[in-house]
């Protein structure tokens, strides 16, 4: 695009890749966010064993990291020394937009928002191996999903036993 002295510059908004000071990432977001940059900060669950329970809990699946939507001329001073950021990463000195495509691609994993589910291809009799908690390392056979509540049933496989489990899916993986 040539420019013609008087013509309005175009001020498009593109995507960052936004490095937080440690354990910083929702004073950032929050601040960012406060000062009208789009920011998307895409979490994950994690399910794990704690005094004999399984607790869940949200985690930044980027953690150090979020995503901001910014004019780069306009508003990279704003960014880059705002509260909670490190840095803007790019190469250098010069920060690199992320793709559209990559951020949609993440908000479709999502589902709209910023929970990322993992991607499971459990079916009817798969061999499963439990990852974590007390049943660590036992094999099973994957039964089947129980309602919408992410568990799944299984039939572990014992000393010519079989009984039935459920389970958060995540603490699951297949075994070939």
């Amino acid at each position: 695009m040539i420019e013609t002295p008087g013509a309005p510059v175009e001020l498009t908004r593109n995507w960052y890749v936004i490095q937080t000071k440690t354990k910083k990432e929702l004073e950032a977001k929050a601040y960012l966010s406060m000062k009208g940059v789009e920011v998307f900060s895409p979490t994950m669950e994690i399910v794990s064993a704690r005094g004999g329970r399984m607790v869940s809990e949200e985690r930044a699946l980027f953690p150090g990291y979020l995503f901001g939507r910014f004019n780069l001329l306009e508003d990279y001073s704003l960014v880059r020394w705002g509260r909670g950021v490190r840095k803007i990463v790019g190469f250098g000195a010069e920060p690199i937009p992320v793709a559209d495509e990559v951020i949609e691609l993440i908000r479709h994993r999502a589902q709209g928002g910023e929970l990322v589910k993992k991607a499971c291809s459990f079916e009817e009799n798969d061999l499963v191996r439990v990852r974590s908690g007390p049943m660590k390392d036992l094999l099973g056979v994957f039964e089947r999903w129980v309602s919408d509540s992410e568990r799944v049933r299984i039939l572990l496989n014992l000393v010519g036993f079989h009984p039935a489990v459920e389970l958060h899916y995540s603490l699951l993986e297949k075994v070939a």
